[in-house]
């Protein structure tokens, strides 16, 4: 169609054609140059170019390799005015971020895998010990994409606009419009009403007054702004020493870097400060990366333009720099006709805070033949001293020596090191006696005087949450997680109770497990103090003092714990912990006849102190030693010789040289040596120099701790104590003692030990024996239940208890042995019993009235007498004293024979069970078809022959 070939006219004719289209196909009309109507109901407001919602996002597109095809056919795209239709602006804008975040996401590379190591480096490996990095490497295996241009980012002015180039124009006064135009390959773009305006080779800057005198031609009375949408792509080549060499489609914002960044880096073989860019046959830039990672200088860091040529030359000569360096690694060098060691120094970081500053050593490849070293100071000329391809420097760290100073440690108050002057002596460390008290003694000491929960009520106040409101002056709900601040048993340990609305925490419970009260359910408490009896376990006769477990207290009131008198004695002679039990506590005949072992004098004192309070009571204090005490005897000084560096030792007496002031052995120190204090745990010293303190509980006239003095046995200590009371039960008592629990610990184990290897040895011969299924079968329950018996002998503890072989009616000191006093010693003396105990294979096992005419068949009886299951010959008798007195070895001189035994207040009565019970009839059995089939045999022989 031609329009005449005035260019009025064209225009006329091209605005007429374009004015009727839109009118015929969408409806729409422009009025004033681009005014847009959606359909007879929506109508086109005037756009305020400040309005953020008024202006598009520009999808830029992030450093990626792009696809070629796809660039063409969005280069060939004819963009036109957008119509803008409210709800599809959200809508868009929603895809755009959604497109943008997995653009972000595409550049989130994995780490690339390490580099295989180049020889330089073994080299350096096999000196050193240790693989040294490349500098610079690193950064590229984690490839950030704030490095690549990404979206919504500003343009700089200097930008040149170009084909492929999406400008953003809008207008409004006399005009308005609001459209996306692409930059078409003859570097212009199509604006309605105004024509074709040739916008490449015009920047960023200047665009605004170019597009604005364009329009100008044809329109008065307006205002446009000015934006860029999506960028054009660029194509350059990467090669030589790349990771990734190829062509590439980034940005047309990208610059050297980002295309680094984009191909990997460069390889180990590369080279980091010869990178050239190329641009046609010259070189544009040579860029040296180190200057952008140790200065962060990006001033070479050249816009890309299409066609442009990344070339990474072979890596140049390197040097290894280690020791005490800031930065230990392999560096190239720039230059390395001048560059010297203290350029390289630089390079490294310079030396470290703790670098020897005397002398250095370098290795070096001489002529590429063999390996030399040199060693050069770090004074100015050193420095100056020129590097060489393949040299490696390598700074020590200065020695851990110490100049005129000598140390203090060990048992003291501030152990550390001392400036030694001439004529230094040991007095001059340690100017007096209280500079040997170290500070967790006096640590220890203030803890002491802490403010401790000693009494327990039995049982909750009436009200459900009877702790009052304010805990130390602070509301309920305001104290914070400070436990400083709790009160409540929940919070402090030292209370018994229960979590706040457990079930367990109910008052009024009884000891076969139900509540006292009528309700169904138990009102909710706030972890308050539940009304249970503290086991005996937990008293003083157990010598525990750890808290006391609140589970624990629950069982006990539920008879979990305490279902009879045996698993009560033994859970006291165990030391009070019912995970721990002295014997085993799986029900079986071992547990009967064995679980009684515990002393009349623990029983006796239990029942003394467990009254009608010991519920609410138990053990909070103790007298023991907060540190070790000081070593008088012995000190030690080590020094080292300088003529032959051989170490000796000089003792001296650390109380004479402190207390007694005795100049002999006030020794001279020397420059390094080392003054070592010992105490009395670190080193054993004789019992006569040990810090001693004995128990002695019961019917002492004053029961306490006492510390012993030096060559005192037990007698002298129970006299210097008032003597016994009149209801002391001496024949009653128990002593024991630390160091003997230990040895009998011991032996128990590897008693215990012995059985199982004897357990073990008889299954293996068992199974071998077997013939049936049957057999089997037996043999392995047999096993099973070895097993479990062994598996309880292990939980057994020895008490140390020694038996003082007392007469039963022993009641003085002078019947008392004269028993030397260890530390912990413990002496234990019960009033008199009045019941003695039966247990085991009886009807009854209980405790029974003390009677002086009744014998021990009577006491049989009153339990109902022996069971089937009994084993009488191996019937035997626990002495209050600890003694035993079996049947099996009992004497039956004049008549008088084991039932007759005469029995003293505290003494235990046990009937085992007979455990082999049924193997006779067995062996008979077994003897019958033995004999049954010999006859058999016999008769088949008859008939044959």
């Amino acid at each position: 169609m031609q329009f005449g070939s005035s260019p009025r006219v064209r225009r006329f004719g091209y605005v007429l054609l374009v004015s009727v289209f839109g009118t015929l196909t969408s409806s729409a009309q422009f009025e004033q140059f681009g005014q847009a109507l959606s359909g007879q109901t929506t109508q086109q407001q005037s756009c305020d170019p400040n309005d953020p919602t008024c202006q598009s996002s520009a999808d830029q597109s992030n450093l990626q390799i792009r696809n070629p095809s796809v660039n063409q056919q969005q280069q060939q795209q004819t963009l036109t005015p957008q119509i803008i239709v409210p709800g599809q602006q959200d809508t868009q804008t929603n895809t755009q971020n959604n497109t943008r975040t997995q653009q972000q996401n595409q550049n989130l590379q994995t780490p690339l895998p390490l580099d295989s190591p180049t020889e330089f480096q073994l080299l350096v490996a096999n000196s050193i010990g240790k693989m040294l990095p490349i500098y610079g490497v690193n950064l590229f295996r984690n490839l950030p994409s704030t490095f690549a241009p990404v979206n919504l980012v500003p343009v700089t002015p200097d930008y040149v606009v170009g084909p492929g180039d999406e400008l953003l124009i809008q207008m409004w006064g006399q005009v308005t419009l609001n459209g996306r135009f692409r930059v078409d390959r003859s570097g212009s773009i199509f604006v309605p009403q105004v024509g074709s305006i040739h916008v490449a080779g015009v920047s960023f800057e200047q665009m605004h007054d170019f597009l604005k005198s364009q329009v100008s031609r044809v329109f008065r009375n307006f205002d446009l702004n000015v934006n860029l949408g999506q960028l054009r792509s660029i194509q350059v080549f990467v090669v030589g020493q790349a990771r990734r060499p190829g062509s590439y489609t980034i940005s047309s914002l990208s610059t050297l870097t980002n295309a680094l960044f984009a191909t990997g880096g460069p390889t180990p073989q590369g080279s980091l400060r010869h990178i050239q860019l190329k641009r046609g046959d010259k070189v544009v830039v040579d860029f040296d990366l180190y200057d952008l990672l140790q200065r962060g200088d990006k001033s070479k860091d050249e816009k890309l333009l299409p066609g442009d040529v990344i070339y990474i030359p072979p890596v140049g000569p390197q040097v290894a720099v280690t020791g005490s360096v800031n930065h230990p690694a392999i560096y190239e060098l720039k230059s390395p006709s001048d560059t010297t060691v203290g350029d390289v120094l630089e390079l490294a970081a310079g030396l470290t805070n703790v670098a020897s500053g005397q002398r250095v050593r370098l290795e070096r490849v001489d002529e590429r033949r063999r390996r030399s070293m040199l060693e050069i100071s770090l004074d100015a000329q050193g420095r100056a001293t020129v590097m060489q391809d393949g040299d490696l420097l390598e700074l020590n760290a200065v020695v851990s020596e110490y100049k005129d100073a000598v140390t203090l440690r060990g048992n003291v108050a501030n152990p550390g090191r001392y400036t030694w002057k001439p004529g230094m002596r040991v007095r001059d460390l340690l100017p007096d006696k209280d500079a040997l008290i170290t500070r967790d003694y006096w640590l220890k000491r203030s803890q002491l005087g802490q403010p401790t929960l000693t009494y327990i009520p039995t049982c909750l106040p009436l009200t459900p949450y009877g702790i009052p409101n304010l805990r130390y002056g602070i509301p309920v709900g305001e104290e914070g997680t400070n436990p400083n601040w709790r009160y409540s048993s929940t919070r402090n340990p030292n209370l018994i109770g229960l979590a706040f609305g457990s079930e367990e925490g109910s008052s009024y419970r009884t000891t076969d497990g139900d509540a006292g009260n009528d309700n169904d359910t138990d009102p909710p408490t706030d972890g308050g103090l539940d009304c249970v009896k503290i086991p005996a376990s937990q008293t003083s006769l157990s010598g525990s003092n750890d808290r006391y477990s609140p589970s624990a207290a629950a069982n006990a009131a539920n008879g979990i714990n305490g279902t009879n008198s045996a698993n009560n004695n033994q859970n006291a002679y165990s030391g009070g912990n019912p995970n721990t039990p002295g014997f085993p506590q799986n029900g079986s005949q071992f547990n009967a006849a064995t679980s009684n072992r515990v002393s009349a004098a623990s029983a006796s004192l239990g029942s003394t102190v467990a009254n009608a309070s010991s519920g609410e009571f138990r053990p909070r204090n103790n007298v023991k030693l907060s540190e070790p005490d000081i070593d008088w005897s012995y000190a030690v000084i080590e020094r080292q010789s300088k003529a032959n560096l051989t170490t000796s030792l000089v003792p001296f007496n650390l109380g004479k040289a402190v207390l007694e002031e005795d100049a002999s052995q006030n020794l001279e120190l020397l420059p390094g040596d080392v003054v070592t204090i010992f105490s009395k745990a670190d080193i054993r010293v004789p019992q006569a120099q040990q810090t001693r303190f004995v128990r002695l509980e019961g019917e002492f006239a004053s029961s306490g701790v006492y510390s012993v003095l030096p060559g005192e046995t037990l007698r002298q200590l129970v006299e210097r104590a008032g003597g016994f009371t009149s209801e002391a039960y001496l024949y009653g008592s128990e002593f024991t003692r630390e160091s003997t629990r230990r040895v009998q610990q011991q032996r128990l184990n590897q008693y215990v030990d012995e059985i199982a290897l004897q357990v073990s040895t008889n299954a293996t011969n068992n199974a071998g024996r077997a013939i049936s299924a049957s057999d089997t079968a037996a043999a392995a329950a047999t096993q099973a239940q070895n097993q479990n018996i062994i598996a309880s002998l292990r939980q057994a503890r020895a008490t140390g208890r020694i038996v003082l072989d007392l007469k039963p009616d022993s009641h003085d000191l002078s019947q008392i042995p004269d028993l030397p006093l260890e530390d912990g010693d413990r002496f234990i003396v019960p009033r008199v019993p009045s019941t003695v105990s039966v247990d085991g294979a009886v009807y009854n096992q209980n405790s029974f009235v003390f009677e002086t005419q009744r014998r021990l068949g009577g006491y049989i009886r009153l339990a109902g007498g022996t069971n089937r299951d009994a084993d009488r010959s191996r019937a035997y008798v626990i002495r209050a004293s600890g003694s035993v007195i079996s049947k099996q070895y009992s004497s039956s001189l004049r008549g008088n024979n084991f039932d007759s035994l005469h029995l003293y207040p505290g003494d235990t009565v046990v009937v085992p069970l007979n455990l082999t019970k049924g193997n006779t009839i067995r062996l008979i059995v077994d003897i019958a078809q033995i004999v049954g089939q010999f006859g058999i045999a016999i008769a088949a022989a008859n008939v044959v022959f």
